[in-house]
């Protein structure tokens, strides 16, 4: 039997659901008490989450009956009650919008045509390069202005499909949809305020150690590599991945420049209104759900916005929701039974403190990375974090560069459910779940085998 073939075997229920019951069963002997019924119904969510033999919100929806069943329907719906849950409704909402309002159309067509160059000497090979590498360093400079990667991709996602659509590849659909979207995903480990991730550790630095990582402080010791040249290699392995055949066509979109229509620009403004929103937190603090609020109630309201809701229904897939609710559901689940602080204490007892920085350092990343496989990266940065400090403190070691290799593991993720970003960059385009998983292996695996020992061996010299 070929890998595709056995792969495809272990993709069908009768075959799927049968190994997560197996693998379940054995977690639960091996651990006791509720921690053993929750570790169970993880395992068994994270084996249908990474071979799909049904939807994976349809996964999510068993997982928190399970919960619901074994534990309280307060623990299965506590998901509901997150802000990112709803940050997520919201963004569908605005794509919808977006869409709707013609403004994704439009703003595609227009940086396609400023991408192209001469359209008469463009061929399909060279014009996905232009528009991959444009795309994607624009994507990555949202990185400076919006503070949250899920808000980002939620506002991006409509033009580079309506991009993508101009091709007739599927390689260059998918290309020009992930590459830009990784990158600002990928690069928002070097900017400190680029991801919630980075704001969780370096406030829990400084409210629980008194250390205070600046933003400049940050900047300078992880942009150079885990941003601006993490970028790069992102968008080199998307393209790598996702090339055109070189006799694909592509359409020449139209030139772009008549005037928008009132629509497109009120869209536009709704959109620049939920931005200052977010661009400003530092001054209001409000979570970046209030900018999407924002931006839905104006595109919505009648006379003045540009949807409506009759569509809605049918155009807008929120059985995501149901996905993302069980990921938190189970993260609360890990915390409340204990098992999250006694595996992190656990491994982190296994850390040869008297040994090179280098050494910790690695020591931090695979003990952050072993635990998002059970929990989703905001989870894992809430719960380690404040037993990371006192242990880097009782431990005599430098405060800055172990929570900068905390956050490096929380960007270096494999599979979906692993961070609600990737979720929804599953959810957004027309993608196979295979297809984002092998990306996302790819650029993670290069970040860990090319990246990590420069930025560690940085470490080194400068602690």
């Amino acid at each position: 039997m070929t890998r595709s073939g056995a792969l495809e075997t272990l993709r069908s229920p009768v075959v799927a659901f049968p190994l997560a019951a197996i693998v379940a069963i054995v977690a639960w002997l091996a651990a006791s008490g509720a921690t053993a019924i929750m570790l169970a119904i993880t395992l068994f969510s994270i084996v249908l989450w990474m071979l799909t033999p049904v939807p994976p919100s349809y996964t999510g929806l068993i997982g928190l009956g399970l919960i619901a069943v074994t534990f309280s329907t307060e623990l299965a719906l506590v998901g509901f009650q997150k802000p990112a849950t709803w940050l997520i409704g919201f963004g569908l909402l605005m794509g919808e919008a977006t869409r709707q309002s013609g403004l994704a159309t439009r703003i595609g067509r227009w940086i396609a045509t400023r991408s192209l160059g001469d359209p008469t000497d463009a061929s399909s090979i060279r014009t996905y390069r232009r528009l991959l590498l444009a795309l994607s360093i624009g994507a990555h400079t949202l990185a400076f202005l919006v503070p949250s990667a899920l808000v980002r991709i939620l506002a991006i996602a409509p033009i580079l499909r309506e991009l993508g659509s101009l091709f007739d590849a599927r390689e260059a659909r998918v290309g020009l949809y992930l590459g830009p979207l990784f990158a600002t995903f990928y690069g928002s480990a070097g900017i400190l305020t680029a991801d919630l991730p980075n704001i969780i550790i370096s406030s829990f630095s400084q409210s629980i150690a008194g250390h205070t990582i600046s933003w400049s402080e940050w900047w300078l010791h992880m942009y150079p590599i885990m941003g601006f040249v993490r970028v790069l290699l992102v968008i080199g392995i998307v393209y790598v991945l996702f090339r055109p055949p070189s006799n694909s066509g592509f359409e020449v979109p139209e030139n772009g420049s008549q005037d928008d229509s009132r629509t497109e620009k009120r869209m536009l403004a709704f959109l620049l209104v939920g931005t200052l929103i977010w661009a400003t937190d530092f001054v209001h603090g409000f979570h970046p759900v209030i900018g999407a609020v924002t931006v839905v109630v104006l595109s919505f309201l009648p006379t003045i916005g540009v949807a409506d809701f009759e569509t809605v229904g049918s155009d807008v897939d929120f059985s995501i929701l149901f996905f993302i609710a069980a990921v938190f559901a189970i993260g609360d689940g890990l915390t409340q039974t204990g098992f999250t602080d006694s595996a992190a204490t656990y491994l982190l007892e296994l850390i040869p403190t008297d040994g090179p920085l280098a050494v910790v350092l690695i020591s931090i990343f695979a003990i952050t990375f072993a635990l998002t496989l059970l929990m989703e990266g905001l989870a894992v940065a809430s719960v380690l974090t404040p037993i990371l400090i006192p242990y880097i403190s009782a431990a005599g070691l430098p405060f800055t560069p172990v929570l900068l290799a905390e956050t490096m593991a929380l960007s270096s993720y494999f599979f979906p459910y692993q961070s609600a970003v990737l979720i929804v960059i599953l959810n957004e385009g027309n993608l196979e779940t295979r297809e984002l998983i092998v990306t996302t292996i790819s650029c993670s695996v290069a970040t860990i085998l090319l990246l990590l020992p420069v930025q560690f061996g940085l470490f080194s010299l400068f602690y």
